[in-house]
């Protein structure tokens, strides 16, 4: 095959989509396909990403990672999109390489200084395959960044716009059946659910499991004999981080008798206002910054409890990459979170917005072993009844294969 995919966000930006897009080119070229790249542009902020060169040019064998001139996106400096002068050096790209078929990640937010969907005159005019992967719920987001005054107006703007953008292509991808519901419920009809967006599957996650892992790694010893709890993920507010800053101090008066821990790691715009908080103050906090995606798996298996307060999510990547380790997650009680979490068997649900059940559950598991141990275990199990399923990256690939065939 001959792929061409278009993305906003790439490494060395660690956020969901980059690194699910990093783990589908490895499985391309490792299966001898040929792939021309479209991301933005790192080197406009060096400062913040000095490896930004790492990840672009020839990747990997047939891989080509093109960065195109990038802006900075809803003025976060780190968030790059893809700037309009972008779009007839991707047509000509196009020309040259001549794809079997096209898939653009997060059209929607592609559009938004495009104002144009990248590639879709040329698939219209050659009758290749188009497909549109939804991955955020930018909608729901609305109401972390924009005035109040503005969130009604601009969340009707957005569905019109999601609607006509994935409305032209020849698929919506999703990988969450709630996603997929949801979609349908907002009258599109080419959307199609498979299971290929999702971490590697880990093959042997006992092994990834160290009795010193923070000595040796972080350089702190006392950390390894303590109940490790982590935040992990991007630092902003569509996460949820105002209900983590305004319950999270309260844990120091719960009747905890375990030392405890708790780590933080990521990137973004409330970096500072989390190191500065009242609970990073008050409470045991190391504040780990952004985790090389590579070494996530290892993180997360030599912690005790993954917890996060985010309730927009369409898939809930470091979720996934928990439950695949072993350890177990406290999260809020929503759709994407009953999609991964079976409470009392892999995890834990609060209420959402609940900041008394949130304090409650999180004190019972860091002061319960037990707990945390028949979670683990129950985790295990499930792992070795997945052990035949595909990787979600060789999965996306074989969906791919089955678009061209359908059309060749």
């Amino acid at each position: 095959m001959k792929i061409a995919i278009i993305s906003s966000t790439f490494l060395p930006s660690h956020d969901g989509v980059s690194i699910t897009l990093f783990e589908r080119l490895k499985v391309l070229s490792a299966q001898g396909h040929q792939v021309l790249c479209f991301v933005s542009s790192y080197q406009e902020v060096a400062a913040i990403y000095p490896r930004w060169a790492d990840y672009v040019g020839d990747l990997f064998a047939n891989v080509a990672i093109v960065p195109l001139p990038s802006v900075a996106w809803l003025g976060i400096p780190q968030e790059r999109n893809p700037k309009r002068s972008s779009l007839r050096h991707i047509e000509t790209a196009l020309e040259e390489f001549q794809p079997d078929l096209i898939q653009v990640e997060e059209p929607e937010r592609l559009w938004t200084t495009l104002f144009a969907l990248p590639g879709w005159d040329y698939a219209q005019a050659r009758n290749i395959p188009y497909i549109g992967c939804y991955r955020t719920n930018f909608v729901d987001y609305l109401q972390d960044y924009a005035p109040a005054w503005l969130i009604g107006p601009a969340k009707w703007a957005a569905l019109a716009l999601t609607r006509r953008l994935y409305g032209k292509c020849s698929v919506t991808l999703v990988g969450s059946h709630f996603i997929e519901q949801r979609l349908k419920q907002w009258q599109l009809e080419n959307v199609v659910y498979m299971p290929v967006i999702g971490p590697p599957k880990i093959a042997n996650p006992q092994a990834l499991k160290q009795t010193n892992f923070f000595q040796q790694h972080y350089g702190l010893p006392d950390l390894d004999q303590r109940v490790k709890i982590l935040f992990l993920g991007r630092l902003s507010p569509d996460k949820n981080w105002a209900f983590i800053l305004k319950h999270l101090p309260e844990l120091g008066r719960a009747n905890i008798t375990e030392n405890f821990t708790l780590l933080v790691a990521g990137r973004g715009e409330l970096a500072e206002a989390i190191a500065n908080s009242e609970f990073a103050q008050s409470l045991p906090t190391v504040i780990l910054g952004e985790v090389p995606h590579e070494q996530v798996p290892a993180l997360l298996a030599n912690v005790d409890l993954h917890v996060t307060a985010s309730l927009k999510e369409t898939f809930g990547r470091t979720v996934q990459e928990s439950l695949y380790v072993g350890t177990p997650v406290l999260a809020p009680d929503c759709d994407w979170a009953r999609n991964l979490i079976e409470p009392g068997v892999n995890g834990c649900l609060f209420q959402p917005e609940d900041g008394a059940d949130f304090i409650q559950q999180l004190a019972q598991l860091i002061d319960s072993k037990g707990d945390r141990q028949r979670l683990q275990n129950n985790i295990q199990k499930q792992n070795q009844n997945r052990e035949t399923q595909l990787d979600p990256s060789e999965q996306w690939v074989r969906y791919l294969e089955t678009q061209i065939r359908s059309t060749g």
